[in-house]
């Protein structure tokens, strides 16, 4: 008594590699352009076609980001100190500017930035300022704590406030009433984030903290989670829905050094030092997910994401991110449904016989791919840059280990998934063989 096909179809099932697909993302992203710099690019702000460089010694650079593929220097500012960190808000450029404090830009006139005002603390060393608003900014200080200062007249900024801590400072984040500053630790190395009440802004107050292993630099804060570059431990996530209590949610340990991360819309990137930047998936907080990543040519330090592209402070560049040729698919994954088998033949079946369209078309404008539109590639799985009847005869023979893997349109690769190679699967045999 021979096996019946859908016992068949179990067992294929059964020991089919299940393929994992990250929450859907339409970008796979690759080096557009490296557009070098003074040594010491270290941060970054873009606001509309212009990228604010937070350069070190050379003060800051900014670049028109119109054309992703030719950037071109449009003006330039040498601060007395060395930026680490620039925001821009209302044609004014708020740099942290090292030893010498904040600095105040008029780049109104970007081709000719004009110095306005500074403030220069007894101590410290200003690494991250956050404006967000016009009338205070918050800068971190390294061992001289946070202070709140007043920027009502950008061409005399004030002392409001100072927040005190025993640790070394190096980011900031608001939120309403709270600010969130990454502390760090010496003996022993560890580092906390640490909520402070700034409802009144001449008197910051510490309201709680949580540690973070091996230290912490960047924070961002999105809707009720702040994200945490944390050095050699990745990127950490805290629920902040309740600031006077912050607690632990997911965390991701990345390939390199993590310096700040900048968070848009379900998406964390992290700017990961020597690797390059790291795309994770954060739609659940909880579970962060690698959907991306790209090795930059210098020391990824700071990163921002608008619309299609991402943009890389890289020490010696600046790197410009953008959507490459591939699509986000599973070879053989016809139904869409994350898995590669037997019932994705049944309904590429269906479909060539006039049933329901798969639900990925990876063709523009859909998709980023070139061939006509539609190109359902997940249904290609002979390597052909088509989806026809013979996909699904060489997909049968896969099935039965008559062929070694299902392949994929090397026009239109996939993105963000693992590849496997074709498991090994014992044909069925019949009873009493």
């Amino acid at each position: 008594m021979k096996a019946k096909p859908l016992a068949s179809l179990v067992i294929i099932h059964f020991f089919m590699v299940l393929l994992f697909v990250p929450a859907a993302w339409p970008i796979n992203y690759e080096i557009y352009q490296s557009y070098a710099l003074p040594e010491g690019a270290l941060g970054i702000f873009v606001q509309g076609n212009l990228a604010y460089i937070a350069n070190d010694q050379f003060g800051i650079q900014i670049i028109d980001i119109t054309d992703p593929y030719g950037p071109f220097t449009v003006g330039s500012y040498d601060t007395p100190g060395f930026t680490r960190s620039v925001v821009v808000r209302g044609g004014y450029a708020y740099v942290a500017d090292g030893d010498s404090g904040i600095v105040v830009l008029d780049v109104s006139s970007p081709s000719t930035p004009a110095f306005l005002g500074r403030y220069v603390p007894a101590s410290g060393t200003a690494l991250t300022v956050a404006v967000p608003d016009g009338n205070y900014a918050y800068l971190s200080n390294g061992y001289s704590g946070m202070l709140v200062i007043n920027i009502s007249n950008p061409s005399s900024p004030i002392l409001q406030g100072t927040y005190s801590s025993p640790g070394y400072l190096m980011g900031v984040a608001t939120s309403g009433n709270y600010a969130f500053v990454t502390a760090n630790f010496v003996e022993p190395d560890y580092g906390e984030i640490q909520a402070v009440d700034i409802s009144d802004p001449s008197n910051p107050t510490w309201v709680t903290a949580q540690n973070i292993p091996g230290g912490a630099y960047g924070i961002h804060i999105n809707g009720d989670y702040a994200y945490v570059a944390a050095f050699d431990y990745g990127l950490r996530i805290f629920d902040v829905s309740m600031p006077s209590s912050p607690t632990n949610a997911g965390f991701y340990n990345t390939a390199g050094s993590a310096r700040h991360v900048f968070v848009d819309s379900t998406f964390a990137f992290v700017a990961d030092a020597f690797v390059g930047v790291a795309v994770m998936d954060v739609s659940d907080p909880y579970v962060p997910i690698m959907a991306d990543s790209v090795n930059t040519p210098g020391m990824a330090g700071d990163v921002v994401a608008v619309g299609d592209y991402a943009y890389v402070a890289d020490d010696n560049s600046l790197v410009i991110l953008g959507p490459s040729n591939s699509c986000f698919y599973i070879p053989g994954d016809i139904n869409g449904d994350g898995n590669a088998n037997g019932i994705d033949v049944t309904y590429g079946v269906a479909f060539l016989k006039g049933g329901t369209a798969p639900p990925v078309d990876c063709a523009a404008p859909a998709g980023p791919c070139t061939q006509a539109a539609p190109f359902y590639a997940a249904g290609d799985v002979n390597s052909s840059c088509s989806f026809n009847g013979i996909d699904i005869t060489y997909y049968v023979a896969y099935l039965k280990s008559m062929q070694p893997s299902l392949l994929w349109c090397p026009q239109c690769p996939p993105s963000g998934v693992a590849v496997l190679p074709a498991p090994e699967i014992q044909p069925v045999q019949e009873e009493g063989k």
